[in-house]
Formats: C-alpha cells, structure tokens, sequence
C-alpha cells in the first residue's frame, strides 16, 4: 500500500466522521427548535365540550401530548411538535402542531380565553369546551 492511499483511507474516514457529527449536531437542533413555545399551564388540562352536538367528547392536552377523546373509551393519541400563539383582543389564539404514529402532521387552531368561564373555542367547531375540573356537577332533584 502507498502512502498516497493510506492517506486516501484516512481523509475518507475523518470525512464521513465529521459528517456524521454535524448530522446530528443539526438533528439535535432541529428538534429543540420545533418545539417553540410552551403552553401555558392554564391550557393543560382535560377540556370537556359543551356542544349537544360533541357531547360526551373531550380533548386533553399536556406539555407534550393531544389526545382526541369520546366517553366510549376511545381516544387518539398525538405527539405535539410545535406550538405558536398571538396575542388577540381578549382572547389568545393558539395553534398546535402535532402529529401521530404515521408522522402525518396536523395542525389544531383554538382560542383561549379566560372569561367565566375560561374556555376553549375550537377553530370550524360550534360551542365551547370547558376544562373537567371547572364543571360543576348537576344537582339531582329529589321527588
């Protein structure tokens, strides 16, 4: 073996390392930056609708997770990779960015405001959603 191809050897070698680290220098960087910004811990929570027309279905969301739900048990489950907000006039408009098993991303639009009650508006859905812990129960009448 010459000297020239030993020198060959190692320049490739060194390359492909270097290569490989700044893959995932720029990967690492790459996902702390989709994150974004955070919710606001008034947003975590299990939102229940108050639309006749979603009755019995819920949406819960945490730091890192949305999760579409109905009283029947099922529930989807999804990753979120980003959030965005912007500030209205009395409310804040939050949009969501998440995604599931199959990697498709989708993206969720809702308006948060902190009137009474403080509530959800799911953008191109009719009603409110209320958090869980905020819902009175019904009183049952006695005959």
């Amino acid at each position: 073996m010459t000297d020239r191809q030993i020198y060959d050897r190692s320049r490739s070698a060194s390359f492909l390392f270097r290569r490989w680290v700044w893959g995932y220098v720029f990967l690492i960087i790459g996902a702390v930056g989709c994150v974004g910004e955070e919710l606001p811990a008034d947003l975590i929570g299990t939102w229940m609708a108050t639309s006749p027309r979603y009755q019995g279905r819920f949406l819960e969301i945490s730091k890192e997770h949305v999760i579409f739900g109905a009283d029947e048990g099922h529930s989807t489950y999804y990753t979120i990779r980003g959030v965005e907000s912007e500030e209205l006039e009395n409310e804040t408009l939050y949009t969501i960015e998440y995604h599931g098993v199959g990697g498709t991303g989708r993206t969720l639009s809702l308006r948060f405001s902190e009137g009474d009650p403080v509530a959800i508006e799911l953008e191109n859905q009719d009603g409110i959603w209320i958090r869980k812990d905020r819902i009175t129960p019904k009183r049952k009448e006695s005959l």
